[in-house]
């Protein structure tokens, strides 16, 4: 049995109620952590935005300025006059201009001048190498595609980042040659002062990292690394670094450059208010359901325990014990409900006391009926025998003795006499068989229709005398008295023997249709069948349908099948037409166990 049918109400309310209340603080709890949770990082993706915005812009107005400083430098006359002639007593001038441009970078980044050509013709500053090569075309590509200055890409150095500010020299729109500027990122200790006192706007655990708006040399100006985000376009990114937690990042590029700068910040840091909410949440819940738990239980108590004795008793009331009472102080429903449980009990005992007398009264009566039954039994089967054996007798002695004075009328007349008292004698038996069944005890056992049907059946077809197509086919067995079963197949059978005189060719057929709710035994004969508009009165005392002159028989066969399988909790019915046959069929239980669903009162009878 499930546990809702199981257990009591004293269990199922507070149970029901604790359910209920959790479900609601865990709907209510998901969706505040949902809005919750989403709020934060929105507020977060605001901040994150904002400091990468102000961080691009201090970068952009940097650029600006390092592309006017170098703009200024390409303008001056002696390194215009120096790419346009390449003197060699410019130098002194020239580097004089590179170095006040440099001022304190002139230890980490240098300047160079090349022809139009692209040959480096002077340099000042720091050492770097020589630009060859694929490293080149890419200056070329991004730095003098333009007539005004450029900055490029990052690049990853054994001893750091690099980055170059270049652009050409221009002279009535020929290229006298190019500027180049080559700077070692060495020194971020003021660039990371700006970043932590913006990153410090929201939170100590942010940081900077700056790198080439295509995804390339992402660095915190200590450190490179690669990182799954892009920066041509202001955007929120969130993904998750090797051995590091889970992280927002908001990328926004550098104007003037082709670089970009991001915030990261990480996720589990500004969920955290969000888990606290949970725990909280989760804290306050088990306390409320402790609560409304012991609320619910004692609630339920007061309200179960009076149900309980009703239930006790109406338990008692049910097994018949006497003087049920229930004691009760309440005036509310239940207290009412117990008055009029009470009342309703004191009916029932007084119902139960009248019945039992009236059923002992009854009993008396049908004792006494059944004494008269059994004296007429007897008195039929003795005193009405006696009469008739007289008769049968004085006709024989009529025979005997004066057969010769009697003439062929006199000795039909006797002939009739006899041939009616012996049909009286077969009357008189076959309503003693009938009176007889409703008071046989029957012992119930497995019966093997098959060898049952078979047996009956052969022997009733070599009565016969004549051919019969005879098919019994395979009968599960059946629950109840062997020897009134026995008669049940005996008068269908004989009757299909009887019915069949006048056919062709005879044919008996003894079978079953089986089905999940009843196992149904027939017995089918090809023989003069009966109208269907009379069916209803084969299964009566007497009730005949064909005339005594076509077939012999008293009308209580059929009467004594009927009552046979009513007493087994079965039921009985015909199918048939005129001279086309019939099939009568009957269900008996296959076990011990009670036949359930129609009541087996009814007689049905169906035309085929």
């Amino acid at each position: 049995m499930p546990f809702s049918k199981r257990r009591s109400l004293a269990v199922k309310i507070p149970l029901l109620m604790t359910t209920l209340l959790l479900l609601a603080l865990a709907g209510m709890s998901a969706a505040s952590y949902v809005e919750l949770r989403a709020s934060l990082i929105d507020i977060a993706t605001g901040r994150l935005q904002r400091a990468a915005d102000q961080l691009a812009n201090v970068f952009t107005l940097s650029a600006r300025q390092r592309i006017g400083a170098l703009k200024q430098l390409m303008d001056r006359a002696e390194v215009r006059d120096f790419l346009r002639t390449q003197d060699e007593a410019l130098k002194p001038q020239v580097e004089a201009s590179i170095v006040a441009y440099l001022g304190q970078a002139i230890a980490f980044g240098n300047v160079e001048l090349w022809d139009a050509n692209g040959r480096r013709v002077f340099a000042a500053g720091a050492d770097f190498e020589a630009v060859s090569g694929p490293l080149l075309e890419e200056y070329k590509k991004d730095l003098f595609a333009t007539d005004l200055p450029a900055i490029g890409k990052l690049r990853q150095y054994e001893e750091g980042l690099r980055y170059p500010v270049g652009g050409k020299v221009l002279d009535g729109g020929r290229v006298l040659g190019y500027v180049l500027e080559r700077r070692r990122i060495t020194n971020p200790a003021q660039t990371r002062q700006t970043v932590a006192l913006l990153t410090g706007l929201i939170g100590s655990e942010a940081t900077m990292v700056i790198g080439n708006a295509d995804g390339s040399s992402w660095s915190d100006l200590v450190t490179t690394t690669q990182l799954p985000i892009r920066g041509e376009e202001s955007r929120l990114w969130e993904y998750q670094r090797a051995g590091m937690p889970r992280t927002l990042a908001w990328a926004t590029p550098i104007e003037q450059t082709s670089w970009a700068v991001a915030i990261e910040f990480p996720l589990d840091v500004i969920l955290e208010p969000s888990r606290r909410f949970l725990l909280r949440s989760a804290a306050i819940a088990a306390t409320l359901l402790l609560v409304v738990g012991a609320v619910a239980w004692v609630t339920s108590r007061r309200i179960t325990t009076p149900l309980l004795q009703v239930t006790e008793a109406a338990e008692a009331v049910a097994e018949s014990k006497p003087h049920v009472r229930i004691d009760t102080t309440r005036e509310d429903e239940i207290g009412r409900l117990a008055e009029s449980f009470n009342t309703m009990a004191e009916k029932v005992e007084q119902s139960r006391t009248d019945l039992e007398l009236r059923v002992e009264l009854r009993t008396a009566e049908l004792r006494a009926a059944n004494r008269e039954l059994e004296a007429f039994s007897y008195s039929v089967s003795h005193d009405l025998r006696a009469p008739l054996r007289a008769i049968v007798g004085f006709v024989q002695i009529l025979e005997e003795d004066h057969s010769a004075t009697l003439d062929s009328t006199a000795r039909h007349h006797l002939d009739r006499v006899k041939l009616n008292a012996r049909k009286m004698g077969q009357l008189i038996d076959d309503l003693l068989a009938f009176s007889q069944i409703g008071r046989t005890t029957m012992l119930r056992q497995t019966v093997d229709m098959q060898t049952m049907a078979t047996a009956i059946a052969q022997e009733a077809i070599a009565t016969a005398g004549r051919a019969i197509d005879l098919t019994v086919g395979p009968l599960p067995p059946a629950y109840g008295e062997a020897a009134l079963l026995n008669q049940v197949f005996v008068n269908l059978i004989s009757n299909a023997v009887k019915f069949t005189a006048k056919s062709e060719h005879p044919a008996i057929v003894v079978g079953v249709e089986q089905s999940e709710a009843e196992t149904v035994y027939f017995v089918r004969d090809n023989g003069v069948g009966f109208d269907e508009r009379y069916a209803s009165k084969l299964f009566g005392v007497f009730q005949r349908l064909h005339r005594p002159d076509e077939f012999e028989g008293t009308g209580v066969g059929l009467a004594i099948v009927h009552r046979i399988i009513s007493r087994h909790g079965g039921r009985v019915w015909a199918e048939g037409k005129l001279n086309a046959g019939a099939t009568f069929y009957f269900t008996v239980p296959a076990s011990a166990k009670p036949a359930e669903g129609k009541p087996p009162t009814n007689v049905e009878a169906r035309s085929a």
